[in-house]
C-alpha cells in the first residue's frame, strides 16, 4: 500500500479500520480472561453456563474455549461436556512473588497519604540485615529532596523504618534479625550486639506508638514510621519522611499519624486480598 498518494480521507477510514480490530482483539483478550476467571471461581461448567455467567454468547464462548483448549490452559471432558481449566493457569500466577504483591498492596494507599500529608513516605521491608525500601512517593511529593529511593537501604537499628520493624516482631524473630544485621552491616554491628540500646528502642516506640529517628539516616533529615502486619511476620513498615527543621517527630505523630494509620490498614486489606486471590488461582 503507498501510503504517499492516500487522501487524508483515505487515510482516517484506515485508521478507523485499524482502531477498530484493535479494539476487537482487546474485547477477545478481556472475554478470554472473563473465561478463565469464571472457570477459576465455579470449575467445570457447560459452555451454556458459561455463556450466561459471563454474558457471553454461546458461539463466542465456544470460539473463545477452543483457543484456551488449544493454547493448553482448558481441558474439555468430552463425557460430560464440562470444561475445566488446566495445571498450566497456575503458571500466570506463579511470576507474582510475594514482593510484586506487597508493593502492589502498599503504592496505592501511599499515594493516598500523600494526597492528605504532601510529605513523602516510603515503603520497607527487612532483608540481608537492613530494611530494603520497595516503594517510594518521594518523586511525587513537593517536600522531597530526593527522587530515587527505590532500591537503597536504611539501617534496622537507626532508622525508623527499621525500628518499627524490629518493635513489632517476635522476640525469636528479632533476635534472628539483629544476628543477621550484627555479621552483614558493618556498621551496625556493635548497635545491634547492644541489648541496653535495643531496649531503649523498644522501649519507646511502644510509648510513642511508632517509631522515630532524627538524623538516623540522613544529616537534617526526621522520620516516624508504623510497621505493616501480615498475620503472620511483619510485612514491613511505612514512613513519613519530613525536614528536622520542619518538626520534631512528636509534632508530625500529632499531625500524621492518624493518616499513616490508615494508610497502614489499607495496605493490610490490599496484601489480604491480594493473598487470597493467588491462592485461589493457586
Amino acid at each position: 500500500m503507498n501510503y504517499d498518494s492516500m487522501s487524508v480521507c483515505e487515510m482516517f477510514a484506515l485508521r478507523t479500520r485499524l482502531e477498530a480490530i484493535m479494539h476487537r482483539n482487546v474485547r477477545a483478550l478481556s472475554r478470554g480472561l472473563a473465561l478463565i476467571n469464571e472457570l477459576n471461581a465455579s470449575g467445570p461448567s457447560s459452555v451454556v453456563q458459561l455463556a450466561k455467567r459471563t454474558g457471553l454468547n454461546r458461539t463466542t464462548c465456544y470460539r473463545l474455549l477452543d483457543t484456551l483448549r488449544e493454547d493448553g490452559y482448558v481441558t474439555l471432558d468430552e463425557t460430560n461436556a464440562l470444561f475445566a481449566l488446566t495445571p498450566q493457569v497456575r503458571a500466570l500466577s506463579e511470576g507474582v512473588s510475594s514482593r510484586d504483591l506487597s508493593s502492589q498492596a502498599a503504592l496505592p494507599a501511599m499515594f493516598g497519604l500523600l494526597d492528605d500529608v504532601s510529605w513523602p513516605s516510603d515503603f520497607g521491608v527487612f532483608e540481608l540485615g537492613s530494611v530494603l525500601i520497595r516503594e517510594s512517593t518521594h518523586p511525587f511529593s513537593p517536600f522531597s529532596v530526593h527522587r530515587s529511593m527505590v532500591g537503597r537501604r536504611r539501617s534496622l537499628v537507626r532508622s525508623a523504618l527499621g525500628k518499627a520493624i524490629l518493635a513489632a516482631s517476635e522476640p525469636t524473630l528479632r533476635r534472628e534479625m539483629l544476628d543477621l544485621t550484627a555479621s552483614l552491616v558493618e556498621e551496625d554491628a556493635a548497635l545491634a550486639k547492644d541489648n541496653r540500646f535495643i531496649n531503649d528502642i523498644l522501649a519507646q516506640t511502644k510509648k510513642d506508638g511508632y517509631a522515630s529517628s532524627v538524623g538516623g539516616s540522613e544529616a537534617g533529615i526526621s522520620a516516624i514510621a508504623l510497621a505493616i502486619p501480615s498475620g503472620g511476620p511483619v510485612l514491613g513498615s511505612l514512613n513519613l519522611i519530613f525536614f528536622s527543621s520542619s518538626m520534631t517527630p512528636e509534632m508530625a505523630a500529632k499531625k500524621y499519624l492518624a493518616s499513616m494509620k490508615r494508610a497502614v490498614k489499607e495496605i493490610e486489606r490490599r496484601w489480604s486480598a491480594a493473598n487470597k486471590a493467588r491462592g485461589k488461582i493457586a
